[in-house]
């Protein structure tokens, strides 16, 4: 199927028609073929058009983007950052989020949609084949046309902007820039029994939307606004001043300000700057207000990925009721977007929609991308690219995920060592497979996990998945018979966990997981050093604070930073000490969420025969300071690892070990799974040891609420117990 991309570094806008498989969907997902999808003048050009020097300018200027860097460089070093960030800049990019088509297929938890049932979306972009959640799919009316339903995703921006202004029946609202979003803002104001003014620097624009139904239209710098908002409200002023437009002076902000009412509201929807006079708030009160996106719901990854809907009593109007209530509009005739299209140009010509409406072209404010209609022609998830001889003693590895530490660390390293050949990727979409498969020279990219399995010359697969994706993809590969290299989490569900031990105790099959730390070249230098046993080990990881929407604390992404992270710490620890704990406890650093899954800072005691394990997890920490410390005490010697980069043992004197260079592990990691791969002497993780470091990890959280130890042996036998084994 083809598909629209941008990438970052085209400075010149330019779009790319792809090939790819057809998406994968999930159970909260619906299988959409498109028949239109709308160009979004602002939004996409906004993306398509910067250049690296802007981007870099952008993150400079943004607090979150600078503190994003900084983590990088400090928890990958300098080398990986630069690795990811390249893969970003050539990483094709998604551009489009609102269309129309027909249901091809609905995921088992998706309700009211069935396969032939025409809908609008939102959320996914320009391609024949889309995927979108439930949460963004709403069903059709025969009276919508799909052409006028493809605009659906910026009739949810707007219906949403209006909602956040508060306005009341026969209030008068000012629309601030009348480009796609604008002109759809008036509309619906209208429709919604509101006085409208419309106001933009353009006579074509004003003049559509006067054509459209707005009582007043004015261009600010032809005639003077004040004045005609004045003589229409009666020197009061608009109730409520919308923004739809983008600007980096500050005169748009102040003149909504001044032609707004006492007490009155201003809504931001574009970007403009806010150096806004005093005088606004302290005389007139107006409030200031932003809308997001288009409705409750935005940005919270639980909604957004159909997993969870609000109770309609507490929320009414999220993001899906929002899209509903403008295809609503559109079935009623009370809107009609028809006067707002410009051209509606065939798949193929994409790039020429694109060139009219960034050149300024289109007569009007809209374009739209139009698809075959009928059945797909073909459809498959899997793209074979090339023929692939499979050459004596080499292994063959396939892999599943696409994202920064695929792309960054895991592909990079397998492709370095010798006899490895990469057999195929698979990722959610496909368009990030792309880039992989270039890199790597992989036969196939898929959105089938099984075509992975399936595959005769794939020996092992490495699984760089969504963690809450891990189970279902390990016990893929379990039933296809293939060796199995995991990034952690493990998973992120108990349930989930006690499925695997289930499988794998039913069918062994070669397992590691990337838990690297342990394979770190200053770690085997410490163990060589310091004399049996160890009595202690101090493990600090100074982590510096994630916005409450991180994925590691979603509670279905991510599970908590426990949940994500720990393994990591708690194998190490296992690894040094050489022998399994008895007991493990653990404790939240501060308050307890409600939700562990919520979980940021925490603190967890391993109690061993004789030794004893201290991990402290806390975000309270300084940047300064190294990111991980590990303390480790034995017979007179005591050794300190900083971010596996230094290594100083004191005892009888004292001896410094490491460059300053990071090593993770990550390379001596996938080395060891290709020599087992091999059947060749190794020192690979295995699953006992895994296995071990998730239990415990498990036995924290529900130490954690409980308030009480948890003996590892009976947690053990309770888990072995419940997963039937």
């Amino acid at each position: 199927m083809k598909q629209i991309v941008r990438r970052v570094i085209d400075a010149k806008g330019r779009v790319s028609l792809l090939e790819l498989p057809e998406p994968h969907f999930g159970p909260h997902q619906v299988l959409v073929q498109t028949a239109f999808s709308l160009i979004s003048s602002g939004t996409e050009l906004s993306t398509i058009t910067k250049t690296p020097t802007e981007l870099i300018k952008q993150t400079i200027a943004d607090p979150w983007m600078r503190q994003a860097v900084k983590s990088t460089v400090l928890a990958a070093g300098w080398s990986q950052t630069a690795r990811r960030i390249w893969q970003e800049m050539v990483r094709p990019r998604e551009i489009g989020y609102s269309g129309s088509g027909t249901v091809l297929a609905t995921g088992e938890r998706v309700e009211g949609l069935r396969q032939g049932d025409r809908v609008a979306f939102a959320a996914v972009g320009h391609a024949e084949i889309v995927a979108p959640y439930g949460n963004h799919v709403v069903p059709l009316p025969d009276t919508v046309p799909s052409h006028h339903a493809a605009f659906v995703t910026v009739g949810g921006i707007v219906i949403q902007a209006l909602r956040r202004a508060d306005l009341r029946f026969g209030e008068v609202v000012a629309v601030y820039g009348l480009g796609l979003l604008g002109q759809l803002c008036a509309m619906v104001a209208k429709a919604a029994g509101c006085v409208v003014v419309g106001i933009d620097i353009d006579d074509r624009r004003t003049g559509l939307a006067a054509r459209c139904g707005a009582d007043l239209v004015v261009n600010p710098t032809a005639g003077d606004l004040t004045r005609e908002v004045a003589r229409l409200t009666g020197k009061q002023g608009v109730d409520a001043t919308i923004i739809c437009a983008s600007s980096k002076s500050d005169a748009i902000i102040n003149s909504s300000m001044d032609i707004t009412r006492k007490q009155g509201r201003v809504v931001v929807v574009g970007y403009v700057k806010l150096n806004i006079h005093p005088k606004n708030f302290l005389y007139k009160e107006i409030d200031l207000r932003y809308s997001r996106a288009y409705g409750p719901g935005s940005y919270h990854l639980a909604y957004e990925r159909g997993r969870v809907d609000y109770p309609f009593g507490y929320v009414r109007w999220t993001e899906r009721r929002n899209l509903g209530e403008f295809v609503r509009l559109l079935a009623s005739k009370a809107i009609n977007p028809e006067p707002l299209i410009s051209g509606v140009y065939p798949v193929s010509e994409a790039q020429t929609a694109f060139d009219a409406v960034t050149g300024g072209t289109l007569e009007s404010v809209a374009a739209l991308i139009r698809y075959d209609e009928g059945p797909p022609a073909t459809r498959s998830r899997t793209l074979a690219l090339h023929a692939m001889p499979r050459p004596g003693g080499s292994v063959g590895i396939s892999i599943i995920g696409a994202g920064s530490h695929a792309l960054g660390v895991l592909m990079p390293e397998l492709t370095r060592i010798p006899g490895v050949q990469i057999r195929g990727i698979a990722s959610a979409t496909g368009k990030d497979a792309t880039v992989a498969a270039k890199a790597t020279g992989a036969a196939m990219i898929t959105t089938d996990v099984g075509a992975l399995a399936a595959d005769e010359h794939t020996d092992g697969i490495v699984i760089a998945s969504s963690p809450p994706e891990h189970a279902g993809h390990i016990l893929q590969a379990v039933g296809a018979g293939k060796g199995i290299y995991l990034e952690k989490p493990m998973v992120t569900l108990f349930e989930d966990f006690k499925r695997v031990w289930q499988v794998m105790d039913a069918t062994p099959v070669l397992f590691t997981m990337g838990l690297n730390r342990r394979y770190s070249p200053l770690v085997a230098t410490m163990r060589e050093m310091i004399e049996e046993p160890v009595q202690s080990i101090t493990y600090l990881i100074n982590q510096q604070p994630v916005p409450a929407d991180h994925r590691t604390v979603d509670e279905f992404e991510g599970g908590g930073r426990l949940v994500s992270e720990a393994e990591h710490f708690i194998d190490l620890c296992n690894f040094v000490i050489g022998h399994a704990p008895t007991t493990v406890q653990g404790r939240p650093l501060g308050p307890a969420p409600g939700d562990l899954r919520r979980l940021s800072s925490f603190a967890l005691t391993l109690w061993y025969d004789g030794a004893v394990a201290n991990i402290i997890y806390d975000e309270s920490g300084a940047s300064t300071f190294p990111r991980e410390r590990v303390t480790v005490t034995g017979r007179g010697q005591v050794a300190t690892l900083d971010d596996f980069a230094r290594l100083t043992i004191q005892g009888r004197k004292k001896r410094e070990y490491g460059g300053g260079k990071r090593q993770m592990g990550h390379r001596e990691a996938l080395t060891q799974f290709v020599s087992a791969l091999r059947g060749e002497s190794n020192t690979m993780l295995t699953w006992q040891d895994a296995s071990l470091a998730t239990l415990c990890m498990f036995a924290a959280q529900e130490s954690i609420r409980s308030g009480e130890p948890v003996d590892l042996r009976r947690f053990r036998s309770v888990v072995a117990a419940q997963a039937g084994t």
